[in-house]
């Protein structure tokens, strides 16, 4: 970075060294002259005179703008002196051969202008419009770069989910035959390599393909979950699209209809687009993660975990389980109030199996 920025330094230094005294003389000519006859002032102009005129042409020119300037027919006038040294000056660029041809070149090209250490050129200054666009530019170029990362990132996502469905339904072409690759099986693959305990994905297999079922019945192959990016998707051109959409929505309907079919066929697209991004954005983002393969410290720890969860349910059932046997006791009690004398002696004959479960447990607490 410091070599390439002293190279640049060098360069400026070569090019401003790059100029003639005579050079030299020349912008000082033309930023006197600006200063003192008006900006866009040249010497041509000055004289009155056309680029391509001849020498006679130009001491004719010469005298009758000197009897103009001269200082004894403008007394009292500003610079006079001054203006009218530098006449003969600009007059005697213009006959010397050299000297005109120089002056030509920076007539054609342009003047540079003094810029403290020298005379430079001066650089293209970019207006708020060019700002956007290369702002616009280098921001699409960075959106085309994630979308290729997060396509890559994708792609191994689901070569992951394929291959371990694949092995899970035996219907890999090491193991599986012609007859047994038809098979429809729906498998169940971990979300996270070698970690079943971080949850499974349902996966239907049907020969070769592999396919991701939804609530309503429907399959999406997953090999189209990865979608590959493109110039129609980043946000200039989606922000382009929406708000063309959005205009034509308020034309009127036979404006509309009166419109050419491929403006149609495009705004379509784009609201499809459009839509198919948003329900991608509504979806969990646990719907499949990117595999990453589980650490044995990691994998253990999950084990604890469930193996206390599992004894914190089985605590649980007991007390909700004596909870019921209580909760069932004082129903019978309240429906053994409630019958007759003579039920209530068929009740006492036959307390049934629950009278007998709490038999029981009397006898084992004496």
């Amino acid at each position: 970075m410091r070599l390439a920025f002293l190279s640049i330094i060098f360069v400026l230094f070569g090019l401003a060294a790059a100029w003639t005294k005579e050079d030299h003389e020349i912008f000082d000519l033309v930023s006197a002259l600006e200063l003192s006859e008006g900006k866009g002032t040249t010497f041509y102009s000055l004289l009155n005179i056309d680029s391509n005129a001849n020498q006679a042409a130009i001491t004719k020119a010469y005298r009758k703008k000197s009897m103009q300037m001269h200082p004894d027919k403008n007394p009292g006038v500003k610079n006079i002196q001054e203006r009218f040294a530098r006449l003969g000056v600009i007059t005697a660029i213009l006959r010397s051969p050299e000297s005109r041809e120089r002056y030509n070149f920076f007539y054609k090209n342009g003047v540079p202008k003094w810029r403290g250490t020298g005379y430079y050129y001066q650089r293209f200054r970019p207006t708020l419009f060019h700002t956007l666009v290369f702002i616009a530019f280098l921001t699409s170029l960075a959106h085309l770069l994630v979308m290729r990362l997060n396509y890559n990132k994708d792609r191994a996502r689901v070569a992951y989910f394929e291959r371990s469905a694949r092995a899970a339904a035996g219907s890999t072409k090491e193991k599986a035959g012609a007859a047994a690759g038809q098979r429809r099986r729906k498998v169940k693959v971990p979300m996270v390599e070698g970690n079943e305990g971080a949850g499974v994905l349902e996966l239907v297999v049907e020969g070769d393909n592999v396919f991701l079922p939804h609530e309503d019945g429907s399959q999406t192959p997953l090999s189209d979950l990865a979608t590959p990016p493109g110039l129609t998707r980043v946000w200039p051109v989606r922000l382009s699209l929406s708000l063309a959409n959005r205009a034509v929505s308020f034309l009127p309907p036979d404006v509309q209809a009166k419109l050419p079919p491929i403006i149609h066929q495009i705004l379509s697209t784009s609201d499809s687009s459009a839509e198919t991004l948003d329900e991608a954005d509504d979806e969990p983002v646990s719907a499949i993660n990117t595999p990453t393969p589980s650490s044995k410290k990691n994998r253990l720890s999950e084990v604890k975990k469930q193996a206390r969860l599992s004894g914190n349910r089985a605590s649980s059932g007991e007390e909700s389980a004596g909870t019921t046997e209580a909760e069932s006791d004082e129903e019978e009690g309240e429906e053994v109030a409630g019958l007759s004398a003579e039920e209530k002696k068929k009740k006492k004959a036959g307390l049934g199996k629950a009278g007998g479960a709490r038999r029981r447990k009397m006898g084992m607490k004496k």
